[in-house]
């Protein structure tokens, strides 16, 4: 048998809809979290952002993360919408909410 992975990813990104704060050092959004893995997440902002710039993530259940933005595009047919991707750099509070948040069973 071939040495497949049963996932495109090693970590799945599991679909959710939270709010959440993105701040960069000039400014700060309210935002919503769409997509979450442990290793990264995708959140969508009402304008677009500099990725080249380490930003941090507050999400209501206790859970801040510091992250970089990886890539930025904007949301087909949803106005002046733009996805975020980031890669968690560190989950710097609610380490265990994150793992709980990100879980997805492997059948």
């Amino acid at each position: 048998m071939p040495n497949a992975h049963p996932l495109k990813r090693w970590f799945p990104r599991c679909k959710v809809n939270l709010p959440c704060t993105v701040s960069w050092p000039d400014r700060q959004f309210r935002a919503k979290t769409v997509d979450v893995s442990y290793t990264g997440l995708g959140v969508l902002l009402s304008e677009a952002v500099d990725v080249n710039v380490e930003a941090k993530v507050q999400i209501p259940e206790g859970i801040w993360l510091r992250v970089q933005p990886v890539y930025l595009r904007q949301q087909n047919g949803s106005g002046e919408r733009y996805q975020v991707g980031c890669k968690v750099e560190l989950v710097e509070r609610g380490e265990q909410q994150w793992m709980n948040l990100c879980y997805v069973p492997r059948w």
